[in-house]
C-alpha cells in the first residue's frame, strides 16, 4: 500500500470514528422574549433542536424580566411540534435562579422543541416576559 492510500484510509477511519461519537450537550443560555396572554393561553419561543434521546438530560429555564411586575410568576414547559407536552411544567418567579427539569420518559428523542409559557394566574392580564432557556443542558438528573 502506498503512503497516499494509507493516509486516505487512516483519514476515513478517523472520520467514521468521530461521526459515531455522540455530541455532548452544553449548558447554554438561549434568550427568549415573548408576550404572555390572558386566561392562560400558551405562548412559545422559536424551536430548538434537542439532539439527545436521554430523557434525563435536563432542560432549563430562567425568568429574568416580567412586565407583570417584580417577583411575579409564569409557568413553563417544553412542547414538540403539534403541541404535545414533552415535560412537566415548572413555575418560575421573576429574578430567581434557573430551574433544571427532565423531559418525560416517553419522549422519543431527537427533534425540535419549543419553550412554552403561560400566566400562572387565570385572568385577562397580558404582559411581556424574557429570560433564557436551553433545550438540553448536559446536566443528567
Amino acid at each position: 500500500m502506498n503512503f497516499k492510500r494509507l493516509a486516505t484510509t487512516v483519514g476515513l477511519s478517523g472520520a467514521l470514528l468521530l461521526s459515531s461519537i455522540p455530541v455532548n450537550a452544553s449548558n447554554d443560555n438561549h434568550n427568549y422574549s415573548f408576550r404572555i396572554y390572558g386566561f392562560q393561553q400558551n405562548s412559545q419561543s422559536a424551536g430548538r433542536y434537542r439532539q439527545t434521546k436521554n430523557y434525563k438530560n435536563n432542560w432549563k429555564v430562567k425568568l429574568v424580566s416580567s412586565g407583570e411586575g417584580v417577583h411575579t410568576k409564569s409557568t413553563f414547559w417544553l412542547e414538540k411540534a403539534g403541541g404535545r407536552n414533552i415535560s412537566n411544567s415548572v413555575t418560575k418567579q421573576q429574578g430567581k435562579g434557573a430551574s433544571y427539569r427532565r423531559v418525560k420518559s416517553s419522549f422519543s428523542g431527537a427533534q425540535t422543541v419549543m419553550l412554552t409559557a403561560q400566566n400562572n394566574n387565570y385572568n385577562g392580564s397580558e404582559f411581556n416576559i424574557s429570560g433564557y432557556w436551553d433545550e438540553e443542558t448536559g446536566r443528567i438528573q
